[in-house]
């Protein structure tokens, strides 16, 4: 395929039917989120932060390994077309992702580490060496 535009991406993806993304590390994989908004199932490897950007059903999950993308990716293939509506797939990244769901989750965060009680110093720089 090459190198495509940034203004065509979105055109191209929803041409597709598959995502296939074979990230050895990655933390945070912008371009699974913007596959399954076109409506493509995705298959990626799980590394890094990947697990969390997807919900089940929308992706499967391969070790980086050559064998395992490959059974990843004929799961995909032999999965039946009706339980992939594009229209869907983008609803629900675009629910997962708006901007009140995504500061929800963060203040969670912030909420979840302020209950917590402080390490001693002596800890906090044990394990930083």
């Amino acid at each position: 395929l090459g190198q495509v535009r940034h203004g065509d991406v979105r055109r191209v993806l929803c041409q597709g039917h598959i995502y296939l993304n074979c990230s050895l590390t990655e933390a945070f994989c912008i371009a699974i989120l913007e596959a399954a908004s076109c409506g493509l199932l995705v298959v990626t490897t799980k590394v890094g932060g990947v697990p969390e950007v997807l919900p089940d059903g929308m992706v499967k999950y391969a070790r980086p390994d050559p064998l395992d993308l490959v059974e990843a990716l004929q799961w995909a293939i032999t999965r039946d077309v009706k339980d992939v509506v594009p229209a869907d797939f983008h609803a629900r990244v675009t629910a997962m992702y708006s901007w009140h769901h995504v500061a929800r989750r963060t203040c969670k965060v912030y909420d979840d580490v302020a209950c917590l009680s402080p390490l001693p110093l002596a800890h906090r720089l044990a394990t930083c060496a």
